[in-house]
């Protein structure tokens, strides 16, 4: 899947599936392509991954269809140019929490007019560095580039309206984690009163047209996410779904040890 077809399926309302990477090697992410997931997110806000890593991984994404996605450490042009020009085909922005700052983080994505717009520099990764095609680059990556902001506390729910109103904006994915410390819950999903804020954050962001993301650990608990609405959807943790395995093995085992 590239990331145009990706864009589609958000846009006809079908749901895209993908995960979290906080293990930085190439093969496990082919692994994870192989198995046939949509998109995979490079954590570089909790995960161990370096700029430097990037170039590597988003190869390894792309060689095994998978669109490479980058959560960036924070709002800044620099984190955002950094991982556009190596090549990351979505822009996720964590704790988005006025809507100032998710348009000077959705301006950041795009070439255009505004002082804060994506600086142009034509000669890296993500343009192959192709001296011959300037002009078809630079004009061909607002379609090429998936724009994700993240809401993850009371007064980024506060502003919601106002962020899915501005152009430009793929998908706002809820931290649910965050959004639940954020609550004064520390990571109780099943609270009535966190699922309440939730299930009206969906309903309002449905409601702008907008895409609306979130995360599962397990196919299993993506399921009521998809029926709520939900349209993109990370499920584990690759480290996380690496462990699970490996304990189901030692579990199987463990009446001959």
């Amino acid at each position: 899947m590239d990331v145009i077809e990706l864009k589609s399926r958000l846009q006809a309302g079908r749901p895209v599936f993908g995960t979290w990477s906080h293990l930085p090697y190439p093969t496990v992410v082919e692994v994870i392509g192989a198995a046939g997931l949509d998109f995979i997110v490079f954590d570089l806000e909790h995960g161990p991954h370096s700029f430097a890593d990037l170039p590597s991984l988003y190869c390894a994404a792309e060689k095994s269809g998978l669109v490479p996605v980058t959560r960036v450490p924070g709002a800044g042009n620099s984190n955002i140019l950094r991982a556009l020009d190596s090549g990351s085909r979505g822009i996720m922005v964590p704790h988005i929490d006025r809507a100032s700052v998710a348009r000077e983080s959705l301006d950041a994505m795009v070439y255009g007019p505004s002082s804060r717009n994506r600086g142009i520099a034509t000669l890296t990764r993500a343009s192959m560095f192709d001296y011959n095609n300037e002009r078809g680059y630079l004009d061909g990556q607002k379609e090429k580039t998936l724009s994700i902001l993240m809401v993850e506390d009371r007064q980024g729910i506060a502003e919601l309206d106002a962020i899915c109103a501005l152009p430009g904006l793929d998908v706002l994915f809820v931290g649910i984690y965050d959004l639940s410390q954020s609550l004064g819950l520390k990571g109780n999903l099943s609270d009535k009163s966190f699922q309440k804020v939730f299930k009206d954050t969906v309903k309002r962001v449905a409601d702008k047209g907008v895409a609306i993301g979130c995360y599962a650990h397990t196919a299993e608990a993506a399921e009521p996410l998809v029926e709520m609405g939900v349209r993109f959807i990370t499920i584990g943790v690759d480290g996380g779904v690496l462990r699970r395995g490996y304990d189901a093995v030692a579990a199987g085992v463990a009446r001959w040890r």
